[in-house]
């Protein structure tokens, strides 16, 4: 069977490294990318079945990334887990009426991110 994608974008490349080796460990295929400009032509190439971004980031924020993903109806449908340092009511009016967007608060417990993970990517797809 064929590993789950998923693609992880965070300006902190530390997170990164380490959400990747975590997932990794649980038997996934991860893509990262360090900035929200390449949320898109990344999602775009490598298919991934989630998506896990931050929300502050240089360059393109997490937020203005998943707008464009959700205006191509090649991307549109990629669940995406938003990882965020800032207030949520920041976030609930972006993604209060899009679907398949959840959010996580930072700091990160990786176990907290996998239950979250398996909501869209239940064991054994």
């Amino acid at each position: 069977m064929a590993r789950q994608a998923i693609l992880v974008i965070d300006d902190d490349k530390h997170l990164v490294e380490l959400i990747q080796e975590y997932l990794e460990g649980q038997g996934y295929l991860v893509y990262t990318a360090l900035d929200g400009l390449h949320a898109h032509p990344m999602a775009h190439s490598r298919h991934p079945a989630l998506i896990i971004m931050d929300v502050d980031m240089p360059i393109t924020s997490g937020l203005h990334a998943l707008e464009q993903l959700r205006a191509d109806p090649q991307t549109k449908g990629i669940p995406v887990i938003m990882l965020t340092g800032v207030a949520s009511g920041r976030i609930y009016p972006v993604v209060e009426n899009m679907a398949k967007v959840s959010h996580i608060k930072k700091p990160v417990s990786l176990e907290d991110l996998m239950s979250m993970v398996r909501l869209y990517i239940p064991d054994g797809e």
